[in-house]
């Protein structure tokens, strides 16, 4: 709203005025925060709050959430399939819907395999896998910093837990010589690319890590590195080499030394839409479909949501120039970083973590750029941040080089490079 204040300078109190005046409910408790409401689509220019910004915060990479076939699909869909089947995706429902299956078939292409799994979110995708591998491996091994998808997965898989250093493979190599012993099977489980951070995992050294033990095995997380990484968008995996015909296949199917590779995804970020992905051979996804009672159990997406999804996947894969425009900013936002002074790392993401000596120095900087009309995300706890949280700068394909610049010049104007640690 114009002349208002930027809702990240509101205080509780003035919230609690503001929505006791309209009427719109009972007032905040002095202790909670405002959460701030998106009103449009995520893109370069995001209304929040009923105020436009230049939007530089999730993770909308590709910039296909507004797109207008993806906003039509949904429309469409949800015109000839109604909300939802109702029902589940098991053999004795009904609830496989046309959309639903192409998200499907759309997925296996994209991915270049046989078939794929399409569940409710991104975050089942560790469940599903840890659970119904659970009798293939022995003890398992978590980078510090892994999202809790993959952490909450893990306590319930029933075998003991070991946490390592973030990215470190030397580290993770001593964990593996403490805890597992002699005929045991170690599963390594990481996520692809650091959400909060934009890191990336070491997974060609861990694999090799692992060659020395019969019967391991490797799970990604790619969630931030589909559509983003790798000659086909296909994430982290096809970045290092290690995406090929054996990743995501049945025991019986594997037919080459060495550790197994598995790997789960999010169609909710680069790609657009919404749910997770577990691309793979037709025997391994089949027998995820029969053992996960995720699968049998939960509804399916509503049809619009499919729909929508089944486009951004299509998108993704017919235009590569999205994800080549990606780089180039991403480029020009960590090159720019660096000429301010900021000790960037020179990673292929399209993620900047950085940090300030304090929380209220973090919370005054966003605050400022917000009052400026650019929105980035300041990240109070998160895995793998320090205590004092750090602010998140995302870009997207869809940012120009002037969106980029403006950014730039305010984080120039806001920030004193001698308080900063990129994260």
């Amino acid at each position: 709203m114009p002349g208002s204040t930027p809702f990240l300078l509101q205080r509780p109190d003035a919230l609690n005025r503001e929505a006791s005046n309209q009427g719109i409910g009972p007032p905040l408790a002095a202790k909670e925060c405002h959460m701030p409401t998106m009103q449009s689509p995520p893109g370069p220019m995001t209304v929040v709050d009923g105020r436009q910004y230049l939007y530089f915060a999730g993770t909308g990479y590709l910039g296909l959430q507004s797109h207008p076939a993806v906003v039509a699909a949904a429309c469409e869909a949800a015109e000839q399939y109604g909300a939802g089947s109702a029902t589940s995706r098991s053999r004795t429902g009904f609830g496989d819907t046309p959309p639903a299956l192409l998200v499907e078939r759309r997925a296996a292409e994209f991915f270049g395999c046989s078939t794929a799994l399409y569940l409710p979110s991104g975050y089942l995708g560790p469940q599903v896998l840890l659970a119904t591998l659970r009798d293939t491996y022995d003890v398992l091994l978590l980078d510090e910093c892994c999202h809790s998808a993959i952490s909450s997965a893990a306590t319930g898989c029933g075998k003991p837990v070991i946490a390592f250093r973030h990215c470190n493979p030397a580290d993770l190599l001593e964990r593996l010589c403490i805890h597992v012993a002699r005929g045991h099977r170690p599963l390594v489980a990481t996520d692809g690319v650091f959400s909060a951070l934009g890191t990336i995992a070491p997974l060609a050294e861990y694999h090799e890590i692992l060659q020395a033990y019969s019967g391991a095995s490797l799970l990604v997380d790619d969630a931030h590195g589909v559509g983003v990484l790798g000659k086909h968008g296909r994430g982290l995996l096809e970045r290092v080499g290690l995406f090929n015909s054996q990743v995501n296949s049945h025991e019986e199917d594997h037919c080459v030394e060495g550790p197994r590779v598995f790997f789960c995804a999010s169609l909710s970020k680069a790609l657009g839409g919404y749910g997770g992905i577990i691309p793979g051979t037709y025997k391994f996804v089949e027998w995820l479909r029969i053992e996960s009672p995720i699968y049998s159990g939960a509804s399916p997406l509503p049809p619009a949501v499919a729909a929508s999804t089944a486009e951004g996947i299509r998108i993704a894969g017919a235009e590569p120039e999205r994800r080549e425009q990606l780089h180039v900013n991403a480029i020009a936002l960590k090159s720019g970083l660096r000429r301010l002074g900021m000790d960037v790392a020179d990673s292929p993401t399209p993620i900047v973590s950085v940090c300030l000596e304090s929380a209220e120095a973090m919370r005054r900087v966003q605050a400022d750029l917000a009052a400026q009309g650019i929105l980035i995300a300041y990240f109070a706890r998160y895995s793998g941040l320090p205590k004092q949280g750090a602010l998140r700068i995302a870009v997207f394909a869809t940012h120009t080089t002037t969106m980029i610049a403006r950014l730039l010049d305010a984080l120039g104007n806001n920030v004193d490079v001698r308080q900063v640690e990129i994260a």
